[in-house]
């Protein structure tokens, strides 16, 4: 794949297109002008394809130190209607075009296109991951991805395998190495993602139910109410009832369900009862509709002849009125058997009360019928504890099934994973050759990474192995840009599509030297470095040198955005 433009439209007409070509591209300020080159845009074209990449736009208008707005921008964005687009050719050779407008006030509605035509941001997102990265799955995301490719502030710039925001953590990392070193199922990184995901739920969810176990301790628990719950039976069963009923407690059960089902059928009647009443009531609040003096006083001011319509109205309201009676005596058929069988109920319910209250009068014992109530109400709550107790057993039990078998689907997406490692290793070595090479041109010392992936944890770690210990500001800028330098060499030795383009900046800190080493290191690559600096830190005759190599000039005349 190739970068080709980059364009800014700032209310349809273009302002800026940039052309990206193969090696070095450098983005500086005009030499030898007089002025500091500072503030005058140097950096804003990575920020902006950062931002077609799903980026923050806060990053293409707010200082980066200080995080002010810079007022120009930021006014520009507001009162105009910019839009940036990215063309390139994928993996297949074929050209590509996305596009952002840079909106920043609550009213503009972010837009997304690709390819000229508008998308939503799924779909946009999508069709990046597919075409620029090569990625078909959800994972790893276009944002996971992008920093590697795009090293546009002090972060990035000083963090040689660590460029994710400081939020991120070893799985994503690993996601993100086994993808980069040439891991080509990246559906097994998505299902290692989800999984990973659901054996932390189910444990979490497993600690927090133990937790509950050991401080209820429901095993002893449910012992003693179960002991007592049957010694609450055993004297109920003893109690004596009544002469007349072999069990009166039975007896009272179902006339309780009767009374029940007869409850229920009196209510949905009075309800049919209520809602007729109620409509009848609608009907007769306002039987004559609208009033004929009313209706003869608006036709009058309308200046409308009415003398034959009103006659014709009239006759209308009279049917109208008939049709109302009609409605109610229509309403009113069903009131008298409603009414009968709503009698009915109340009978039968009466009835069943007063067996409900022969039952009890005639139950009899040597303790008194508030004991017996008081042991039914109490045998009833111990029945509601050891359903509780007894869920949180299973509850207990079902955890701990669900974590198994999680962690068993994790396991044997980590064994899956496993098998396709060799293509990581062998990346390793491919691109170990090459980064000692550069190292070795850049620091006079062969640099080297260590790779491992532990198949349990299904995590990978990278090691960078030099003499130097934490290299700071240029040395460690030199480091990045030969590891990213290394990247782009190896994937093109072992042809695995994956993005040849690099964005580095501000790298005035490091050695003249050896700036003009990763100058000639640039023009030899087998795809594209886009990097942006101060042109004072460019000697004359470098500067003669790469000029060809200059895509982007810029002044405090000639500022990114023309503003």
């Amino acid at each position: 794949m190739k970068l080709v433009s980059l364009e800014i439209k700032i209310n349809s007409e273009i302002k800026r297109l940039v052309k990206f070509e193969t090696g070095l591209n450098l983005i500086t300020n005009k030499p030898n002008s007089g002025r500091t080159g500072n503030s005058v845009g140097k950096s804003t074209l990575s920020r902006v394809v950062d931002f077609l990449m799903l980026g923050s736009i806060d990053n293409i208008y707010i200082d980066e130190e200080f995080k002010k707005p810079n007022l120009e921008i930021e006014t520009l964005f507001k009162n105009n209607v910019v839009t940036a687009s990215l063309s390139f050719f994928d993996f297949s050779n074929k050209i590509n075009q996305i596009s952002r407008n840079l909106c920043i006030d609550g009213e503009s509605e972010s837009k997304f296109w690709v390819n000229g035509e508008i998308v939503d941001e799924k779909e946009y997102e999508s069709f990046i991951q597919d075409k620029i990265f090569n990625i078909s799955t959800r994972r790893p995301s276009v944002r996971a991805v992008a920093p590697k490719f795009i090293r546009n502030d002090s972060h990035r710039m000083l963090s040689t395998t660590k460029f994710l925001d400081k939020r991120q953590g070893p799985k994503d990392y690993s996601e993100l190495f086994l993808y980069l070193f040439g891991f080509n199922n990246t559906s097994l990184l998505t299902e290692k993602r989800d999984a990973t995901n659901l054996v932390n739920r189910r444990k979490r969810n497993s600690t927090s139910i133990n937790a509950l176990v050991k401080e209820q301790k429901p095993k002893s628990e449910i012992k003693k109410y179960k002991a007592d719950a049957k010694e609450l039976e055993s004297n109920l069963l003893t109690f004596e009832y009544s002469s007349e009923y072999s069990n009166p407690i039975e007896r009272l059960s179902d006339l309780q369900v009767k009374e029940d089902r007869y409850t229920e059928e009196l209510l949905s009647i009075q309800r049919k009862v209520d809602n007729i009443n109620h409509t009848i009531e609608l009907l007769s609040k306002d039987k004559d509709g609208y009033l004929i003096n009313e209706l003869k006083a608006i036709y009058s001011f309308s200046g409308v002849a009415i003398d034959g319509a009103l006659k014709e109205l009239e006759d209308v309201i009279l049917f109208h009125r008939n049709l109302v009676e009609k409605k109610r005596d229509f309403l009113t058929i069903d009131l008298p058997k409603l009414n009968e069988e709503s009698e009915g109920l109340q009978a039968e319910l009466s009835s069943i009360r007063k067996d409900k209250l022969q039952v009890f009068s005639d139950m009899r014992s040597k303790e008194s019928l508030d004991n017996v109530t008081k042991n039914l109400k109490r045998l009833g709550e111990l029945k509601v504890e050891l359903g509780k107790l007894e869920g949180l057993m299973e509850q207990q039990s079902k955890a701990k099934l669900d974590q198994t078998e999680a962690e068993a689907q994790l396991q044997k997406i980590l064994e899956a994973i496993s098998k396709e490692i060799d293509n990581v290793y062998e990346f390793e070595k491919k691109f170990n050759t090459h980064l000692g090479s550069l190292t070795k041109s850049l620091h006079d010392e062969q640099y080297s990474i260590d790779l491992e992936f532990n198949k349990d944890s299904g995590i990978c770690s990278i090691e960078l192995n030099n003499s130097a210990t934490n290299p700071e500001g240029g040395k460690k800028k030199a480091e990045v840009i030969a590891f990213d330098f290394a990247y782009i060499h190896a994937i093109n030795e072992l042809k695995l599509n994956r993005p040849n383009f690099i964005f580095h900046d501000s790298i005035e800190d490091i050695d003249k030297k050896q700036i003009e080493d990763i100058f000639k290191e640039a023009k030899r690559l087998p795809g594209q470095q886009i990097l942006s600096m101060l042109s004072d830190k460019i000697s004359e005759e470098t500067y003669k040198k790469i000029s060809k190599n200059v895509i982007l000039s810029l002044d405090e005349d000639e500022k990114f955005f023309c503003v």
